[in-house]
């Protein structure tokens, strides 16, 4: 089964999973990002933490597999996975309901490049929502 999700927080698949290392400066990391002094490497880490906290989110119930980096489109990060086992997000006929469950009220990090004046963490419904997803096939 195939899913997209959409959000407006910073998820951008950075690379970068350390500390601070002086001697690594100056580099791109795997977005392309300029990482030329300590600012930016921890904008570049938070951007990364943001990214594995939503991978982790997802692979909780299942192994993730297929997943397609995500990409900003305007002011919204999307991406595409798989999964092998149908249903396993499935509830009450809605085929992202339990995702919906486990992803509201998760802690995001803010101040990277995303939406101004989101709340810091995941909600899945509501006129403050900012991430979705959709069940692809």
């Amino acid at each position: 089964m195939k899913f997209s999700c959409k959000t407006f927080f910073d998820i951008t698949a950075t690379g970068i999973t350390g500390h601070y290392k002086s001697s690594r400066i100056p580099f791109d990391d795997k977005a392309g990002q300029s990482i030329e002094n300590e600012i930016l490497w921890n904008r570049s880490r938070n951007q990364q933490r943001n990214w594995e906290t939503i991978t982790q989110l997802l692979s909780m119930r299942t192994q993730i597999f297929d997943l397609i980096m995500p990409k900003k489109v305007k002011h919204v990060w999307e991406f595409e996975f798989e999964v092998e086992a149908a249903g396993v997000f499935e509830s009450q006929g809605d085929p992202v309901g339990i995702l919906l469950i486990d992803a509201d009220g998760v802690p995001m990090l803010t101040g990277l490049t995303e939406k101004q004046g989101i709340k810091s963490a995941l909600v899945t419904k509501g006129e403050n929502q900012n991430i979705w997803f959709n069940k692809l096939i």
